[in-house]
């Protein structure tokens, strides 16, 4: 079973949905947590009730020794898997992150992971999780501005994990081979710019079947590559 970190450095190329289309491309006990600080989306998007969810996971964490199990606090995506759905206000969710985030790697253990940190930052109080996991995936458009941007931030992403792999939102104007090149990280693919395919995902209407889906299933192919050949690297 793998835990998978997902964030970016700057602007929002689509967090939170490259972590529910995974969980659908996955495995059906794939479970998403929302850790961004700023907020959750998937809620809203998929109209669940934010009880249960991060907010009863954290009240939870707070009590000394609680051990934290996910599953009560989860409910299903359309799409496959389940999700820990944060709410919308930033302080109340960055709050709940703080409450948990060094635990959820070890909570997630025994199952398909994945937590959306959103924009991390040198203060994000997910950074505990991103430690934890097998593996930090950071999406970024693949543009100058954008790949400028994200190597001037390679060195704090690679000091809070040395097990890092970038995931392109789209493939022009450059694709992950010209990327991987100029930030001497792996780039493991690229996710499709597919409208109609995020709305079905968090419809749940033939999202199996989105050029969404499909691309993130040959991310998927080479994350495992990642996390073996990095397995070593402490």
């Amino acid at each position: 079973m793998t835990v998978v970190a997902l964030a970016s450095v700057k602007h929002a190329p689509g967090v939170t949905t490259a972590a529910v289309a995974l969980a659908a491309a996955w495995h059906r006990d794939t479970v998403v947590v929302e850790a961004d600080s700023s907020g959750g989306d998937i809620a809203a998007r998929v109209r669940l009730p934010l009880d249960p969810g991060l907010l009863t996971l954290a009240a939870v964490g707070r009590r000394p020794g609680a051990r934290l199990e996910l599953s009560p606090h989860a409910r299903a995506l359309p799409a496959g898997g389940s999700a820990v759905v944060a709410p919308v206000g930033p302080d109340l969710t960055a709050n709940a992150v703080a409450a948990v985030a060094s635990r959820l790697p070890a909570a997630l253990e025994g199952r398909h992971g994945l937590i959306d940190c959103g924009r991390l930052s040198s203060g994000s109080p997910c950074l505990p999780a991103v430690r934890g996991a097998d593996v930090l995936i950071v999406l970024a458009e693949p543009t100058v501005t954008a790949v400028e941007h994200l190597r001037s931030r390679l060195d704090f992403l690679c000091a809070a994990t040395p097990r890092l792999a970038v995931v392109l939102v789209g493939d022009r104007p450059y694709g992950p081979t010209e990327v991987s090149e100029a930030l001497g990280v792996p780039v493991v693919g690229a996710v499709a710019v597919d409208p109609r395919g995020v709305a079905a995902l968090y419809a749940g209407q033939r999202a199996h079947r989105s050029l969404l889906v499909r691309s993130v299933r040959s991310v998927l192919d080479h994350v495992e590559n990642v996390i073996d050949e990095r397995q070593g690297v402490a």
